[in-house]
């Protein structure tokens, strides 16, 4: 898509802008947020012993190897220590970064696929959403781990529009990146969205690219900088915990039963992207009641809700459910909210000010 001299005059406006609003919701009061939930303090405790042991291949807490996440977040928080000071300002430092990161994606995004004020629109959705705001704040994978997948989506679907398959070799190098974050769902969740959408696209013999193969090759290479070291120094204690336990089982057994419940994922929908998702369900309520509902006919909207669509559906089957694990699908859901908010710029503009403030 091109740009006049004012569309970009208007760009650049919208970057400024978004990287404001980044900074006032992501870093402003973060060093006044203290560490207290249980699971912040483990990711905090892990990287100061490792610190302390010097030793920045093997996570560990309370003097015992921790084999709960990969180590890709452990470094960020190493590196932000080493940066700051270990301190609530730094612990905070990259899930703000990273959201910030995220709102810049779905902007350009958004911008390409269906304009600027899209772009625009859904970045400050993004932003001032529930959910958005919560994770931004909390000391967990979830942002490192959506600026991977995002990124990873993005530059795949490039590859595949434009035909420049140079974009997929980076795609494989975030899904890498996933998975040194969150483990084999890094690269579960988006082969199982390329699949979908490639099926519904009829190009499914786009997979045996050489581009795709080479792609794993380079894959491989990222995750062995990290998994081989941990194979190597820890054996089958490493496979049988990190994959077995923390992979495998809660995939299949519920660590809280009373929350694998049906309408867990639909209520964190509702809530975690309040205000939108209350003004949007009503108008697609009128569309269903007047039968006004067709399937996606471009290849961007189809892609956008296949990647939506798919990481709703995965952890509605996953047996552990919790509040963050759908929060993927919310660069692709924030875009396709953008194009009924720019129809309804009053309401956009209404809804962002009262989540800003608030």
């Amino acid at each position: 898509m091109g740009f006049g001299i004012g569309q970009a005059d208007e760009g650049r406006r919208h970057i400024v802008f978004l990287l404001l609003l980044g900074i006032l919701l992501y870093f402003v009061g973060n060093g006044g947020l203290a560490i207290t939930d249980p699971v912040e303090s483990n990711y905090t405790l892990t990287a100061k012993e490792m610190i302390g042991a010097g030793d920045y291949i093997s996570p560990r807490i309370y003097g015992n190897y921790w084999y709960d996440k990969p180590v890709f977040f452990y470094w960020e928080l190493i590196a932000a220590f080493q940066a700051f000071g270990i301190t609530d300002f730094a612990a905070r430092f990259f899930p703000g970064l990273w959201s910030i990161v995220s709102m810049l994606l779905t902007y350009g995004f958004g911008r390409r696929l269906f304009g600027e004020r899209v772009g625009f629109v859904a970045a400050v959705i993004f932003g001032a959403s529930v959910e958005g705001w919560y994770v931004g704040h909390a000391i967990i994978t979830d942002t490192t781990l959506v600026v991977a997948l995002s990124g990873m989506h993005i530059a795949f679907f490039f590859g595949y529009m434009r035909r420049e398959k140079r974009w997929y070799y980076l795609a494989f190098a975030l899904a890498g990146v996933a998975v040194l974050t969150k483990g084999p769902i890094g690269l579960c969740l988006p082969g199982l969205i390329i699949l979908v959408f490639l099926a519904w696209e009829r190009r499914l013999r786009e997979l045996l690219s050489i581009h795709i193969l080479l792609g794993f090759v380079l894959f491989f290479a990222g995750c062995a900088l990290w998994y081989v070291p941990m194979m190597h120094l820890h054996g089958t204690d490493f496979l049988d915990t990190f994959l077995g336990v923390h992979s495998v089982l809660r995939a299949t057994v519920s660590e809280q039963p009373q929350q694998n419940v049906w309408y867990f994922y639909p209520l964190v929908f509702l809530g975690g992207c309040f205000p939108w998702s209350l003004a949007v369900l009503p108008a697609v309520a009128r569309k269903l009641f007047h039968r006004d509902v067709h399937l996606p006919q471009s290849s961007e909207v189809r892609f956008l809700v296949v990647w939506a669509v798919c990481v709703f559906v995965t952890f509605q089957c996953f047996a552990t459910k919790y509040i963050t694990y759908t929060f993927p699908y919310m660069v692709p859901l924030a875009i396709l909210f953008a194009r009924y908010f720019v129809a309804h710029p009053q309401l956009f503009r209404s809804l962002a000010g009262f989540m800003t403030a608030l």
